[in-house]
């Protein structure tokens, strides 16, 4: 169990790395809060000690003392957050953006274990309890560590069989295999059950057009209601079993406040200890159950963690390629096809095809549904590999290899789903700002869409997601226009 916290931490550590030296502050500043705590008890304990001696002299120095080291605590702890709190936001950013390219590089073959909204709850939810836990819980753990193992130290210093005392009746069951086993089991089912209710909800928005046109909004809603339901019934099992523990260490952390207080009267009482002494006997109590308190808390959120690294680790090990860069052909006069295979699994859907396509000859793929039309399309922009043969294109007496980086050779119009939201402009404009009005006038023209400059806002009418606002025509034809845009663009980032 702890072995694999331990890989977890160090995996999730080395995501981290860039803010090493932030962190480490943070872990140093708190540890300087609390030595400043510490020093406040012993110092609070000469004060009240000097006061009842009736040492004028030594009370004012032991109080400015307990001033000093008190407000120099709130001063170390309050830099310290300072600084963790600047930290988190950077490192939150840097794995949600790892984690959005490698989704947008996924290659076609494994996209489809992934769903979008799976992926999102993986994005915002499991990579902030990642950051949460190395930019802040972790560090916190250890301080708490070490302010319980300072604390208990002081305190045995003064009462050894006191210090045994609170040893012997603290809560240590929630360190049990057993406990971890059922909260990590009740964890592993919620995070399962609310990526389940992200796929729900994103289809059911994306779609919610179709779904009342095909009479399947009820259908879909009892999904949501199910979903939801689930989860509750979840985090009701989750909220039941931390009740229980959480009430037992409470009653015994009572029980050891109780305990202290008792055998400190009876210790002054028989002047075997200060009134001072006693005083710092329940600061100290206090500074024990506490992180011990707090290290109960600290139970779910470990648990929370080792899930949500079980399941971006998933993400990290998704095949990608390689980083985009644009390759333009200049003057190409020939594409070639040649004895190319593909196949689906078991499924073959292209067997030694064979194409030569000459500039200025209009060439037209046809066939029946599964022929492998859209395959090819994928085969031609390198979203998919053949299993066998090659293209290529001919160009200034070479032969160039298609790779992924020749994309932006390739005008493509997708069925579907066209348009991003945003202007009307931005789904046009895809690769620079710096194309004059007469250029984008001129690929509305070639693609029947003058309608542009009719509607409201012209360029910059806004249109939703999946190009609501449009009709299926208008959207298909600014997906033309931004088809045609490409050798516009092209053009110009190669002067």
């Amino acid at each position: 169990m702890f072995s694999g916290i331990t890989y977890q931490v160090k995996w999730a550590w080395e995501q981290a790395k860039e803010y090493k030296s932030e962190l480490i502050l943070f872990f140093i500043l708190e540890i300087i809060a609390i030595a400043c705590s510490l020093y406040f008890v012993i110092w609070s304990k000469h004060a009240i000690d000097y006061a009842i001696s009736g040492d004028k002299n030594s009370v004012d120095k032991a109080l400015v003392l307990t001033v000093l080291f008190i407000v120099a605590g709130l001063v170390f702890k309050a830099w310290g957050a300072w600084i963790n709190e600047r930290t988190r936001p950077k490192m939150l950013i840097s794995l949600q953006n790892k984690l959005i390219k490698i989704q947008m590089l996924s290659r076609w073959k494994v996209i489809k274990n992934w769903h979008t909204g799976d992926m999102q709850i993986r994005i915002n939810n499991d990579a902030n309890e990642i950051v949460q836990m190395i930019g802040n819980s972790f560090i916190t753990f250890l301080i708490t560590v070490i302010k319980l193992v300072a604390s208990f130290a002081l305190l045995w210093s003064m009462d050894p069989m006191l210090a045994l005392l609170i040893l012997a009746i603290s809560p240590l069951f929630i360190f049990t295999k057993i406990y971890f086993k059922k909260l990590r089991a009740i964890n592993r089912s919620l995070k399962a059950a609310e990526s389940n209710l992200g796929k729900v909800v994103q289809e059911n928005l994306r779609f919610r057009m179709a779904l009342r046109a095909l009479g399947l909004q009820n259908f879909r809603w009892r999904k949501v209601e199910d979903s939801q339901s689930d989860i509750y019934n979840l985090k009701m099992k989750l909220l039941n079993f931390s009740t229980v523990s959480q009430s037992s260490l409470k009653f015994l952390i009572n029980v050891g406040f109780l305990l202290t207080f008792i055998w400190g009267v009876y210790k002054l009482r028989s002047d075997e200890i200060t009134f001072g002494t006693m005083t710092a006997f329940l600061q100290l109590v206090g500074r024990i159950q506490g992180p011990l308190l707090l290290l109960m808390s600290f139970v779910p959120v470990f648990i929370k963690f080792r899930t949500a690294v079980e399941r971006i680790e998933e993400v990290f090990k998704t095949e990608v390629e390689d980083e985009y860069v644009p390759e333009f052909i200049n003057d190409p006069n020939e594409l070639v096809i040649k004895n190319l295979s593909f196949k689906y699994e078991d499924n073959l859907v292209i067997n030694d095809f064979n194409l030569r396509v000459k500039v200025g000859e209009p060439t037209a793929i046809i066939g029946s549904s599964g022929k492998g039309k859209t395959t090819l399309i994928r085969l031609l922009l390198s979203l998919i590999e053949p299993n066998k043969g090659e293209i290529y294109v001919k160009a200034e007496g070479k032969t160039v290899p298609i790779t992924h980086n020749h994309r932006v050779n390739i005008a493509y119009v997708p069925q579907g789903d066209k348009l991003f939201s945003g202007s009307i402009k931005e789904n046009i404009m895809t690769d620079t700002e710096n194309v004059s009005p007469e250029k984008i006038y001129e690929v509305l023209y070639l693609s029947c869409s003058e309608f542009v400059y009719e509607l409201p806002e012209g360029l910059n009418t806004i249109v939703g997601e999946s190009g609501y606002g449009l009709s299926e025509g208008q959207a298909q034809r600014i997906a033309l226009a931004r088809a045609l845009m490409k050798e516009i663009v092209s053009g110009y980032l190669m002067k």
